[in-house]
């Protein structure tokens, strides 16, 4: 008996819709069913939206251009094409960063090896022309990829230190009421901080992935993460603090089980004469969204400016806030521990990285002021002037 029909991921849609572009003579259906099954959702996704931007620019061209196999020549067009920002609603534009770039590439040559090729040549991904245009956009853009504003928690890490100013998860907290809207919020803000959490992970948390220790701390349960696409799972640390504020949410929400944190509807009704605007909140069954998670962020930074919990240097309040995302806990929480006398490898553990690599790349702005040459000049080299 033949097995149902395996439903059409959207990478097969895609590579579907443009057929005429694409050499399928050494692709095998189960191959492709296979290697999409077992890619990360995220992954997943960067790679059909890298493959649409490709096929639809090779569509575009005069003469048309084959895009799988696609030539080195044919790669060199579109990395000089995204560099100049001309894909725009694509993800690549304005002027495309080389990471951008080298993702794009990476997702191509994923999908050429699931189709056959590069068995027995060379992918086109891997000439000399193509890997030197990478290089040449690189030295001429000549900027580090921006990095994620970090959000440390706004306390000193040792003793005498100051606390620190600007936006911190402090004063986000501090800006949340105890509405609905406040009380979810203040839990989502703190629980990110404590572990170091991607956004993936933080909005696919569930009440059963929680628990409560003795000493009043918790442990989350991370079922699967960017790392972990074995889906083994892993435990995260949680302070009382945090305990305390994902009570007061799942109480006042009525949440027993399912997502954690849920969308939340806001009804305001007109109020007799006399009588304020009366507002209601309806907590919702879906759970927020990568966007919604960024766009209450930045709301409660916007709030705690306003409320004076911290204060912004008159004409930088844009930029400040535009510059939080959701990776900004992570780093936050990386900064905070290097401050605090960890080291790469341990914090790498405790953010479930496999490498200390991105724990020292996301302190190395703390990392100056405590290299051997601070250490050993700081007190040698002090101004008399």
């Amino acid at each position: 008996m033949l097995a149902e029909p395996h439903p059409r991921s959207a990478v097969e849609l895609v590579l579907q819709g443009y057929a005429a572009l694409i050499d399928t003579r050494r692709a095998s259906p189960l191959a492709l069913e296979a290697a999409v099954a077992a890619m990360a959702p995220a992954t997943r996704a960067a790679i059909t939206a890298d493959l649409k931007c490709f096929l639809k620019w090779c569509a575009g061209q005069r003469p048309v251009a084959i895009a799988i196999p696609a030539s080195p020549e044919t790669l060199v067009h579109y990395l000089r094409w995204l560099d100049a920002g001309s894909a725009p609603g694509a993800g690549g534009a304005p002027g495309a960063k080389p990471a951008t770039l080298a993702r794009r590439l990476a997702s191509i040559a994923r999908v050429h090896r699931v189709l056959g090729f590069g068995e027995t040549e060379p992918l086109p991904t891997q000439a000399g022309m193509v890997r030197d245009t990478l290089k040449g956009i690189r030295r001429a853009r000549s900027a580090r990829q921006a990095q994620a504003a970090p959000l440390r928690l706004g306390m000193a890490m040792n003793e005498g230190e100051v606390a620190l100013e600007g936006i911190t998860v402090s004063a986000l907290i501090a800006a949340c009421g105890r509405d609905l809207p406040g009380l979810r919020d203040a839990a989502m803000i703190s629980l990110a901080y404590d572990a170091g959490l991607r956004v993936s992970e933080l909005v696919a948390i569930e009440v059963e992935d929680l628990s409560r220790v003795s000493d009043g701390t918790g442990r989350l349960r991370i079922r699967r993460s960017k790392t972990d696409q074995e889906g083994e799972g892993a435990l995260a640390w949680l302070s009382s603090e945090t305990m305390h504020r994902i009570r007061d949410w799942l109480d006042a929400s009525s949440t027993a089980q399912g997502v954690v944190f849920r969308r939340i509807n806001t009804l305001s009704h007109r109020g007799k004469a006399g009588l304020a605007r009366e507002v209601r909140h309806y907590v919702g069954r879906n759970s927020l969204t990568r966007q919604g998670v960024v766009a209450i962020l930045r709301k409660r930074a916007l709030d705690a400016i306003d409320e004076g919990h911290v204060e912004i240097p008159p004409g930088e309040e844009v930029e400040t806030i535009k510059a939080i995302s959701a990776h900004s806990f992570r780093v936050g929480l990386t900064q905070d521990l290097f401050a605090a006398g960890e080291d790469g490898a341990g914090i790498a553990l405790a953010l479930r990285w496999s490498s200390p690599t991105t724990a020292l790349r996301y302190a190395r702005e703390l990392a100056v002021g405590s290299n051997a040459a601070a250490r050993v000049l700081a007190s040698k080299r002090q101004s008399n002037v």
